[in-house]
């Protein structure tokens, strides 16, 4: 499995992991402007012949905290459609049996 983040017109993605319980263990950092709204965590299966999705999450911006470090991080569960508003995706529904567990935090400058 492996997991893509998407923000404005910026893609992210880990390196794949196998197992039912995979770790990345991986920073990502994106400078985004203030007015967007949030941002897509993909979770994807490596196929043969094509990858599948597993789940997606829509995470809004405003629900993220400042900090200047690393913390415990939160259970995500992920879902299987996302929330459209004409080509502006704006959340996740319908959960699927997956969880994410992430730290999100908007960095402070030192």
């Amino acid at each position: 499995t492996y997991v893509v983040l998407k923000v404005q017109n910026l893609k992210s993605t880990t390196i794949d992991r196998r197992g039912s319980q995979p770790c990345w263990e991986q920073d990502f950092m994106f400078e985004i402007s203030a007015d967007e709204k949030g941002f897509i965590l993909e979770l994807w299966k490596k196929g043969l012949l094509w990858d599948s999705i597993l789940g997606i999450l829509w995470i809004p911006l405003a629900t993220v905290e400042h900090a200047t470090d690393e913390g415990p991080g939160a259970w995500w569960t992920l879902h299987s459609e996302v929330i459209k508003s004409g080509s502006k995706i704006y959340g996740t529904k319908t959960p699927t049996s997956h969880q994410i567990l992430l730290d999100v935090y908007f960095a402070l400058p030192f």
